[in-house]
C-alpha cells in the first residue's frame, strides 16, 4: 500500500512569506517538516492593511493548527456587513454573525501585519529567511530547488510557490503569465478612527457610480479603509487632500476616515488578474495562492483562496497517496473552484462599481428590496466560501 505523502517529504522550501507561504509552513511544521521559508523583503510589512476571512477559512486555519489563541488580537470579528449607496443610504444589511457562528466559526476583519506576525511566531526561529528572493525553480527526481537572486540555490524534497502576483516561481512551472489590468485603481489604510458612525464588529460597503469604498472595524480603536475608482481618473486621487475632494459628496464617513489617517500610511493600489495557467505543478514543485490564481480583491475571496488551497494540500499529503498523486489531486481539487472566484471578482468589480447613474440605481434598488432569505442566502455562501 502507497504511504502518506508526508511521509517521503521530510523537507520544504516555500518561496514568500505572505499568508499563503506562513500558512503553509506551519501546517507543515505542525506534521513534522523541516520547511525554509525565502522572503525577498528586507523586513515585514511596514504598511497596515486588511482584509475579510470568511467563517470557512477561520475553520480551515484553526484544523491546520492556527486557533483561536495564535488568532487573537489579530483583528474584529464581523456582526453586520452593511452595503449602502455613495450617499450613505442603507439598501441592505447581512447577518455575518449570526450565519457564521451557525456554520461553527465566527468571521473576521483582519490586520495583514498581525496575522503574518501571529504565524509567524508558530514557526522555529529562522525558518523565515528574509532579504532572499526567489528567481526560479526546477525538478528533479525526488529533488525540488529554488535559485536565489544572489546565485545560491536551496534543495528539498517540495518546493512551494507562494510568491505572489508577481511570482518567479510560476515562470519554471508554466512559462510568462499575462496579468489583466482591472481597470480600477485603489488605495487602503488602517488609522485610529473611534467614532459612533463605525460601530465595533461592522463592515460597511459602499457601492457608488465608477467606484467603491468600504471600512471596517479591526479592533483596539482601529478602521480599516479602501477606496477604489476607475483607472482613468487615478491622477486625481494620489494625496489625502485630493482624495478628501473627490469624495466629498460620498457618504460624509469616507471623508471622516480619509481625513483620521496619515499621509504616509496611505498606500495606492492598481489591481490586476491573471487568465487560467496550463499547469500549477512541475515535478515536485507546486503554486498556491496568487502565484496559481490571482485575483483582484473585488470577491472578497483572496486571502480565503489561499488558505483553502493550503488545506486541501494538506489534506491530500495525509491520504495514503505518493507526493506526486497528491500534487495532481490538489491542482484538479483547486483549480476550476479557483478560476471560478477569479471570473466572480471581475464580475463583482462591474456590479459595485456601476458607471451608469440609472443603471447603479436599479442595483441598489434590488438590494433594497432583496427579501431577507435571499440576504442570508448570500450571507451563506460568503462564509461558507460556496
Amino acid at each position: 500500500m502507497t504511504g502518506k505523502a508526508t511521509d517521503k517529504i521530510k523537507k520544504v522550501v516555500i518561496a514568500g512569506a505572505g499568508v499563503g507561504g506562513l500558512t503553509a509552513a506551519v501546517a507543515l511544521h505542525r506534521r513534522g517538516i523541516d520547511v525554509e521559508v525565502y522572503e525577498k523583503h528586507e523586513a515585514a510589512a511596514k504598511h497596515t492593511t486588511g482584509f475579510t476571512l470568511w467563517s470557512y477559512a477561520i475553520a480551515r486555519l484553526a484544523a491546520l493548527g492556527v486557533g483561536p489563541k495564535e488568532m487573537e488580537g489579530i483583528g474584529s470579528t464581523v456582526e453586520v456587513t452593511e452595503i449602502r449607496n455613495q450617499k450613505g443610504r442603507l439598501i441592505s444589511e447581512m447577518p455575518v454573525g449570526e450565519v457564521s457562528r451557525k456554520l461553527g466559526h465566527e468571521s473576521y476583519e483582519i490586520r495583514r501585519p498581525r496575522l503574518l506576525k501571529a504565524l509567524e511566531a508558530c514557526l522555529p526561529a529562522g525558518t523565515v529567511r528574509r532579504g532572499a528572493e526567489c528567481v526560479s525553480a526546477e525538478s528533479t527526481g525526488d529533488t525540488a530547488t529554488i535559485e536565489l537572486a544572489d546565485g545560491s540555490r536551496v534543495s528539498g524534497d517540495l518546493v512551494i510557490g507562494a510568491d505572489g502576483i508577481h511570482s518567479k516561481i510560476r515562470d519554471s512551472v508554466a512559462g510568462p503569465s499575462e496579468l489583466r489590468d482591472s481597470g480600477y485603481r485603489g488605495c487602503s489604510a488602517v488609522a485610529k478612527f473611534s467614532n459612533e458612525s463605525l460601530p465595533p464588529h461592522r463592515h460597511i460597503d459602499i457601492w457608488g457610480r465608477g467606484g467603491k469604498a468600504g471600512m471596517s472595524d479591526v479592533g483596539e480603536g482601529n478602521a480599516r479603509w479602501y477606496l477604489t475608482w476607475k483607472a482613468k481618473v487615478d491622477a486625481k486621487r494620489q494625496t489625502r487632500a485630493q482624495l478628501c475632494e473627490s469624495y466629498a459628496g460620498w457618504d460624509p464617513l469616507v471623508v471622516q476616515l480619509i481625513e483620521a489617517t496619515d499621509e504616509s500610511a496611505i498606500i495606492h493600489h492598481e489591481f490586476f488578474d491573471m487568465a487560467s495557467i496550463a499547469t500549477w505543478r512541475q515535478g515536485r514543485v507546486v503554486l498556491l495562492g496568487d502565484a496559481a490564481h490571482a485575483t483582484t480583491p473585488f470577491a472578497a475571496m483572496g486571502a480565503n483562496m489561499t488558505i483553502e488551497d493550503i488545506a486541501v494540500l494538506m489534506d491530500l499529503f495525509d491520504e495514503k497517496i505518493g507526493v506526486e498523486a497528491a500534487l495532481q489531486s490538489f491542482e484538479e481539487a483547486r483549480k476550476k473552484r479557483t478560476e471560478d472566484i477569479v471570473a466572480k471578482g471581475r464580475t463583482m468589480a462591474r456590479l459595485t462599481q456601476l458607471h451608469s447613474p440609472f443603471a447603479a440605481w436599479l442595483r441598489d434598488q434590488a438590494f433594497l428590496h432583496m427579501p431577507e432569505e435571499d440576504t442570508k442566502r448570500v450571507t451563506q455562501e460568503m462564509a461558507s466560501g460556496d
